[in-house]
């Protein structure tokens, strides 16, 4: 048995007993799962209910001691000094539940003291002595009310005790030793039998009694445990703590009475007893589970595998060869149906064998099967081999192509060489002449393919007569040959005609160039008109202002000739303020002008890389172009606001501010009565700035919209327009500017260009901008 194999009969036992086991495990954990919860939750109540039990319970307990002092207070408000020891010492008496009591007054001096019989002899040593420095005696001192103290060391016997106060009277006091002993007795008593764990523990912390018989008790401080906290503190209790290497879930109870802290205890986990008993129940049942598996399971196997057993042993009959009757049947309805699946499949598979073998004999394909092992000697041979090579099937079985003659013995040898080294990928593929029965030589191609069945290793052939193909190939490859050198002449026809065409494509370039450049200076004359014309206002008016005065002087002097008077001088002065005041406005209106167009002038002339304001050079801009709209009904809106510094190339801006300009005064307000062309700008994050130029005009046609930046794209070619005005900006703004420049328009409606420019262009630009 190999490994890692099963027997049926132990893999199905096995089977069972995992069956059984995971069975009981999912029911027990669901089990486990419901259970524990519920016995955890009727723990924490549990323990919440002894606790507040025992709380009440011990106050009754020790309200006799409190009754007792109660008493005997009221007793000793009248009594004699002499005869308070008397008294004192009976409630001492047997020391079991007070070891001594002492009745002090309100400074804290010992008046009188009762102890029990065996310590009477230091009864001197305590009278006058000064409790005043007692919490317990202050806390009753300023209460007026019976008071529990904490531990502390007897001052008599020096043993752990616990205080006990009450008033008498409004100028002295009752203090009582309790013995640590008789305070866990009592605490015993009042707790009896009970699962849970109690401590009491006093304000300090301490651990005064328990239900451990006393285990705990000033063995630790607990007051800075979270269960203590919580509980002083009014906040709520954590779902576990940890004492003494336990968990418990806990209570809190705190007496009124005593001032006392009572904490409880119910071990948590499988600490505790219930569900450790629960988790052990459910280990049992698993391991009781797993022992009747193992006892059963063989046995039911056994009985189960029995007809598999006879089914797999008429297989392996029918395996071998051998006939058999029957295939077995039994009580399992699936193994029958197995058994019968078996047995036609039997008789299918030799019915398959029949009808391959019919297949074999019909395929027109010749086909043989050789013998490895044998020297390559044919098994069989189907009739298109036969048929293929002239050869009858009897004279050729049992001999292989060499014996047969179908191979020369050197080239048989060679061909059963490559064939061995070949078969080590399970196939042959080869070619070579075989000769028919009359000596004939056929051109085959053969593949073989290797396979084993049982111990025998066997080739499979397929062989095929290839002389036409061949022959057909042939003539392929001269035909192939031929058409290579016809494709050499056309690729070298082409290759003339691409150099051709790279020669107009740069004729194309360099007369794209001349036109950039002619708009350019075509609009630069145009500049230059308009402002001449501008000038020639400002500038006839002036000469205008200068002859009026002139003529003035000439009169004034014949005036002078033919005497002088007071009002000849005042006129002369009016006319005179008169014409230099219109010479002045004149003039300086002709030198803003001048002023203007140099600066505009300059920068679209020059790469020149300066800071200005954004404002300025859009103003300037629009100062040289004014003149253009002098005789039209258009007109310029800026609104630039103050403070856009940008640090670029002015002239190309001013350039493509032009372009866009007269790209709408000739387009948009074609055949239009009027139009508004609006230049605004604001800043668009940190490092940008948004400057538009937009107008109410025609708008763009859809279908030029996409191409619009195209160089040649215009709707007035032939016509005065040569198409570069928006490529030529696109490009400055692209490449001198480092910006972007996108159009929005609905036919219509008019026409936005939006240029988004950096504050500072990049330095690519300078080698960029326009001459």
């Amino acid at each position: 048995m190999h490994l890692g194999v099963w027997r049926l009969r132990s893999y199905l036992a096995a089977l069972l007993v995992a069956t059984m086991l995971v069975t009981f495990a999912i029911v027990g954990s669901t089990i486990l799962l419901l259970r524990i919860p519920q016995i955890e939750r009727a723990n924490r109540e549990e323990v919440v209910r002894d606790t507040e039990e025992l709380t009440e319970r011990l106050e009754v307990l020790l309200g006799s001691l409190e009754s007792r002092m109660e008493l005997m207070s009221e007793a000793l408000e009248s009594m004699p000094l002499l005869q308070v020891n008397g008294l004192l010492d009976r409630a001492a008496w047997d020391g079991q539940s007070i070891r001594a009591i002492y009745l002090a007054s309100n400074e804290g001096t010992v008046l009188a003291a009762g102890v029990a019989p065996n310590l009477r002899e230091h009864r001197a040593d305590l009278l006058g002595s000064d409790f005043s420095a007692s919490a317990l005696f202050r806390s009753v001192q300023s209460t007026r009310q019976m008071v529990w103290g904490d531990k502390y060391l007897s001052a008599l016997s020096g043993a752990v005790t616990i205080g006990l106060a009450y008033p008498v009277g409004r100028d002295r006091i009752l203090l009582a030793e309790v013995p640590l002993d008789y305070l866990l007795n009592t605490f015993l008593l009042a707790a009896g039998k009970r699962t849970s764990s109690i401590w009491l523990v006093d304000r300090s912390g301490e651990i005064v009694a328990d239900t451990e018989g006393g285990r705990s008790v000033g063995a630790m401080n607990v007051l800075n445990w979270p269960v203590l906290q919580a509980a002083m503190n009014y906040g709520s209790l954590p779902d576990t703590f940890r004492f003494d290497g336990r968990n418990f879930h806990p209570a809190v109870s705190r007496s009124q009475a005593l001032d006392w802290y009572f904490i409880g205890g119910m071990p948590a986990g499988m600490q505790n007893r219930e569900i450790r008993g629960a988790v052990l129940f459910t280990v049992a049942g698993f391991a009781g589970s797993l022992l009747v598996g193992l006892l059963l399971a063989p046995f039911w196997a056994s009985w189960l595998t029995k007809i598999l057993r006879g089914i797999v042993a008429r297989a392996g009959q029918i395996t071998a060869g051998a006939a058999g009757g029957p295939w077995p049947r039994g009580a399992i309805a699936e193994f029958n149906h197995l058994s019968a699946d078996l047995e036609k499949m039997a008789t299918t598979l030799q019915e398959r064998e029949q009808k391959f073998l019919a297949i074999f004999n019909a395929s027109p394909v010749p086909m043989s099967v050789t013998d490895v092992d044998r020297d390559f000697a044919l098994l069989d041979v189907n009739e298109a081999w036969c048929r293929a090579f002239g050869r009858h099937r009897a004279d050729v079985l049992g001999r292989n192509v060499v014996d047969i003659g179908m191979l020369p013995s050197e080239h048989g040898t060679q061909v059963r060489d490559v064939a061995l080294r070949e078969m080590q990928d399970h196939s042959v593929v080869s070619e070579g002449t075989m000769l028919r029965g009359d000596g004939t030589p056929v051109l085959c191609q053969v593949f073989g393919r290797k396979t084993r069945i049982g111990k025998d290793n066997l080739m499979i052939w397929a062989t095929m007569d290839i002389t036409e193909t061949r022959r057909i190939s042939n003539a392929l490859r001269e035909l192939n040959t031929e058409l290579e050198a016809r494709v050499d002449i056309r690729t070298q026809a082409l290759g003339t005609a691409n150099e051709e065409l790279s020669g107009a494509i740069a004729s194309l370039r360099e007369a794209q160039g001349e036109l950039v450049r002619s708009e350019k200076m075509a609009s630069l004359g145009g500049l230059v008109a308009g402002v001449a014309h501008e000038l020639n206002t400002p500038l006839g008016n002036g000469l205008m202002a200068v002859t009026a005065l002139a003529d003035e002087t000439r009169r004034f002097r014949v005036t002078m000739e033919e005497g002088l008077r007071r009002s000849d001088l005042e006129a002369l002065l009016a006319s005179v303020g008169q014409a230099t005041d219109i010479a002045a406005r004149n003039l300086h209106r002709a030198a803003d002008l001048v002023t203007s167009f140099k600066q505009v002038a300059v920068d679209q002339t020059s790469a020149q890389r300066r800071r200005f304001e954004l404002r300025e050079v859009v103003e300037e801009m629009v100062a040289s172009l004014r003149p253009t709209f002098a005789r039209t009904p258009y007109k310029i809106e800026v609104d630039v606001p103050i403070g856009l510094r940008l640090d670029s190339f002015p002239g190309a801006l001013g350039q493509v501010i032009a372009n866009l300009v007269n790209n709408a005064v000739l387009h948009g307000f074609e055949d239009r009565s009027a139009g508004t062309i609006r230049i605004s700008g604001e800043r668009d994050g940190e490092d940008c700035t948004l400057l538009r130029v937009e107008d109410d005009g025609r708008g763009i046609p859809a279908a030029l919209l996409e191409r619009i930046f195209d160089p040649f794209v215009t709707t007035k070619m032939g016509r005065g327009g040569t198409g570069l005005g928006l490529h030529i900006s696109y490009n400055a703004v692209a490449n001198v500017l480092g910006g972007n420049l996108t159009v929005h328009s609905v036919e219509g409606q008019g026409s936005r260009f939006e240029m988004r420019l950096p504050n500072t262009a990049p330095r690519t630009g300078e080698a960029a901008a326009p001459a």
